[in-house]
Order: structure tokens, then C-alpha cells, then sequence
């Protein structure tokens, strides 16, 4: 049985789990250095659970996935989308992505922001297939440029795109 629940906190380390193990499919890809990349921290997770922003798909009983956001201002942004590898191509993403949207429409999001990489079929080409587009770099926000200095020093840049889906 698969279900779409919010995060609570006694499961945060599992979470960084499951991101430390999906992050290994780009080992070998160069677009994005694992060694130095660190994974989403207990803070932001609290921050998340607590902002009703935060979600976990168990599969039998297992945690499978999650997908945690923050409030940019009115709009939400997916900061982590991550499927346990033993779990892929089975929806997972799919549903979380999509228990993230309704939660964030639910409580008054203006749109809906998250960063990813271009190519992978599992990064941007997955994100189009569930209504996103890619935001003009002209069109970023503030925000959005900070978090780019920020990813700087583990990720190509060049390789990342913001895209958005619009609420309204």
C-alpha cells in the first residue's frame, strides 16, 4: 500500500538517507560534486514540517520518498524532491510532487518554484511532464539568484534551471 503523509520530525534521518542515496545516480555525471555537496539539514527540515511543507510516501509501511518546500514570500518553492532508489519508477515522485502542489495551493501559494537540473529524464523532463515551465533568468527572483551563489561551490550552474507552476 503506498501513502502520501506529512513529515514529522523522528523521521528526518531517514529523509537525509534516502537524499544521500538518490544523489549517488549522479556520481559519475559531473553535475554535482557529492563529495561536498551536504544534505538538507535538521533545521530546514523542522522549518518544514512545521510550515506544512514537508511530505513522505511510505510503501508498505517503508518510507519511500520524500519532497520538503519552503515559502519564498507567497510562493512556495520544492527545495528537495528524493525516491529511494529501491522505489523509482513506481509514482512516487510523481505523488509527492503532486501532495506538495495541493498543500501549497491549499494555503494560498501565488505559484510554485523549484531548481533542478536540465538533461536528466528524471530532473527537468520529469518536472514539464507534471505542467512546470523553465523561468527565463530574466524572470528570477531575487531569491533565486541568492540560492544559485549558494549552490555555487557544489553545482554547474550552467547545467540548473528554475522552473515554475503557476497557481493561478
Amino acid at each position: 500500500m503506498t501513502v502520501i503523509r506529512p513529515s514529522v520530525s523522528a523521521e528526518i534521518f531517514r529523509l537525509q538517507e534516502i537524499e544521500r542515496t538518490a544523489a549517488e545516480l549522479f556520481r559519475d555525471t559531473g553535475l554535482i560534486d557529492i563529495d561536498r555537496m551536504a544534505v538538507v539539514s535538521l533545521t530546514d527540515h523542522i522549518a518544514a514540517i512545521k510550515a506544512g511543507l514537508s511530505f513522505v510516501c511510505e510503501v508498505d509501511s517503508r518510507i519511500a520518498g520524500f519532497a520538503i518546500g519552503e515559502w519564498q514570500e507567497r510562493d512556495a518553492y520544492l527545495h528537495e524532491l528524493d525516491v529511494d532508489p529501491a522505489f523509482q519508477k513506481r509514482g512516487v515522485g510523481t505523488a509527492l510532487v503532486r501532495a506538495f502542489v495541493d498543500a501549497a495551493r491549499a494555503t494560498g501559494a501565488g505559484d510554485i518554484y523549484l531548481a533542478t537540473f536540465r538533461d536528466p529524464p528524471w530532473n527537468a523532463p520529469f518536472y514539464r511532464k507534471l505542467g512546470f515551465e523553465d523561468v527565463a533568468r530574466a524572470a528570477y527572483l531575487p531569491w533565486m539568484s541568492a540560492l544559485e551563489e549558494s549552490q555555487a561551490a557544489f553545482l554547474d550552474l550552467s547545467t540548473r534551471v528554475f522552473m515554475k507552476l503557476g497557481c493561478g
